[in-house]
C-alpha cells in the first residue's frame, strides 16, 4: 500500500512538473519597448488620456516582450494565469505614471496591462512572476531615461524634425547598445518617433545588443536581355527603355539554412515620399521591366514591403534603397564579366568562366540563376552576391542558390 501511494505521489509530481515546463517558455530575449505619446495621439486613431489625467510629456513603456532570434516570439503562454491587479498593488502609482495608457476608451490602465501580463508576460513565467515582470520594466524605464538622453543630444519634442542616425546615434552613446526605431505617419502624412526598442537579456536585468534578424542579405542583380527573352516577355518603363546593364533585382535579409523572412511590418507601407529624391537613380540602377509598364513604385513597393521590412533593425525605408544602390556601386558586373571577355552578344559562355571572373574581381563565389528562352537555350539571368547584416560589406555566402543552369548559358543582347 506504502509503494502504491508513492507511485500516486511520483506521478502527481511529475504531472505538476510537467505543467510547468509547458508554460514556461523558452525564449531568446526580452524587447523593452517605450513609446513616445505625442506619436500614439497624433494619428487618424487618436487617443484617449487616462482617467488619471493627461500622462507627463515623457516616452511611456509599452511592453517587454519575450522574443527568438529568428524574429518570432511567443504569446498567451498559460491562459490559467490571469492578469490579478492585487499582485501589483503596491506598483500602481509608478505603472500610472511609467507605463500609462492612451488607448480609447479612457481607463485606468488595467485593461493594457492585463493585455501585456497575458500577451507577453505569461511568457516569461520561467524567469519572472507577475510582480516581478512589471517591476523588472519599470526599472528598465529608470536606467534609461530616453527623452534626457535625446535632450542632451539637442533633439527636443519641438515638432521639429530629426535625422534617424542622430537619434540612434544618441541613444546607443548613452546606452551603449543600438536600438530599434519604429516610425508612425502622423494625418499629413508625415513620418514620426513613435517606439524605441531596446534588447535585454532572458533574465531582464541588463542591456544586450539586440540580436541579428537574420544572417546575411543576398544582392540580387538581373539581366534584362534575359528577363524580357522569355516567353513572359517585358514592359519598358515609362521612363524609356533602361540601358543595357545588369539591374538590381532585390536585397533580401536570408536565414543560413536557406530559409527567408518576409513581410516582416503590416504596418511599414512603401512611402514613395521618402524616396523621392532618389528617383533618377532607382530608376536608373533598379529598373522595372512588368508588365504594364509603369514608372517603378509598384516594383519597389513590392521589395520593400516583402523584403525590406525584415531588415528594419537596420535600415529605415530610404536607408534600404540607398544601400542597394551603394552595393551596385561597389560591384560593376557588366564590366567584370567585359573584362573577362563574357559579352552581352548572343553567345555561350561557359558557366565556370563567368562564376569565376566575378570572384576574382570581388574576392567572392556568386550564385548564377538561369531562365530558358522561347528556344530553350539556358541564358544568364540573375546574379547573387552575399552581404553581411548591415548592408554594407560583402561576404562569403553561407549558402548559394542551386543554380538551374546549363554547363554553358547564352548571354543575350538587350
Amino acid at each position: 500500500m506504502e509503494f502504491k501511494n508513492l507511485s500516486i505521489l511520483i506521478k502527481l509530481l511529475l504531472i505538476q512538473y510537467l505543467s510547468v515546463l509547458c508554460v514556461s517558455q523558452s525564449f531568446d530575449f526580452f524587447y523593452f519597448v517605450q513609446q513616445w505619446p505625442g506619436s500614439y495621439c497624433d494619428t487618424a486613431k487618436s487617443c484617449c488620456y487616462p482617467t488619471t489625467g493627461k500622462p507627463a510629456a515623457d516616452f511611456g513603456i509599452h511592453g517587454l516582450w519575450p522574443n527568438y532570434k529568428d524574429g518570432s516570439y511567443p504569446s498567451n503562454c498559460d491562459p490559467d494565469s490571469p492578469f490579478d491587479q492585487s499582485k501589483i498593488s503596491d506598483l500602481k502609482s509608478s505603472m500610472q505614471e511609467s507605463w500609462p495608457t492612451l488607448a480609447c476608451p479612457s481607463g485606468d490602465g488595467t485593461t493594457f496591462w492585463s493585455h501585456e501580463w497575458e500577451k507577453h508576460g505569461t511568457c516569461s513565467e520561467s524567469n519572472l512572476n507577475q510582480h516581478a515582470y512589471f517591476k523588472t520594466a519599470l526599472s528598465l524605464k529608470n536606467k534609461v531615461d530616453l527623452l534626457q538622453i535625446l535632450k542632451n543630444a539637442g533633439i527636443h519634442p519641438d515638432g521639429g524634425s530629426y535625422s534617424l542616425e542622430s537619434i540612434k546615434g544618441a541613444i546607443k552613446e548613452a546606452a551603449g547598445y543600438t536600438p530599434w526605431i519604429e516610425c508612425n505617419n502622423d494625418q499629413s502624412g508625415n513620418s514620426q518617433l513613435y517606439q524605441i526598442y531596446l534588447c535585454v537579456d532572458t533574465s531582464g536585468s541588463d542591456l544586450i545588443e539586440c540580436p541579428d534578424d537574420f544572417d546575411f542579405f543576398y544582392f540580387v542583380q538581373q539581366w534584362p536581355g534575359s528577363y524580357c527573352d522569355t516567353k513572359q516577355s517585358c514592359c519598358y518603363p515609362k521612363t524609356g527603355k533602361p540601358a543595357a546593364d545588369f539591374g538590381i533585382h532585390g536585397l533580401w535579409p536570408n536565414y543560413k539554412d536557406g530559409s527567408y523572412p518576409s513581410n516582416c511590418d503590416p504596418d511599414s507601407v512603401f512611402d514613395k515620399s521618402q524616396i523621392s529624391d532618389m528617383l533618377s537613380e532607382l530608376q536608373k540602377s533598379w529598373p522595372t521591366l512588368a508588365c504594364p509598364s509603369s514608372e517603378g513604385f509598384k516594383f519597389w513597393s513590392h521589395e520593400w514591403i516583402k523584403h525590406g521590412t525584415c531588415s528594419e533593425s537596420v535600415f529605415d525605408q530610404r536607408e534600404y534603397f540607398e544601400a542597394g544602390i551603394k552595393l551596385k556601386e561597389k560591384v560593376n558586373l557588366l564590366q567584370i564579366l567585359k573584362n573577362a571577355g563574357i559579352k552581352p552578344d548572343d553567345e555561350f559562355y561557359e558557366l565556370d568562366s563567368i562564376s569565376d571572373a566575378i570572384k576574382e574581381a570581388t574576392g567572392f563565389t556568386p550564385g548564377i540563376q538561369c531562365n530558358v528562352d522561347s528556344s530553350h537555350n539556358s541564358q544568364l539571368f540573375e546574379i547573387y552576391l552575399c552581404v553581411d547584416t548591415s548592408g554594407t560589406e560583402f561576404i562569403k555566402c553561407p549558402l548559394l542558390p542551386k543554380a538551374r543552369c546549363g554547363s554553358s548559358v547564352q548571354f543575350p543582347k538587350f
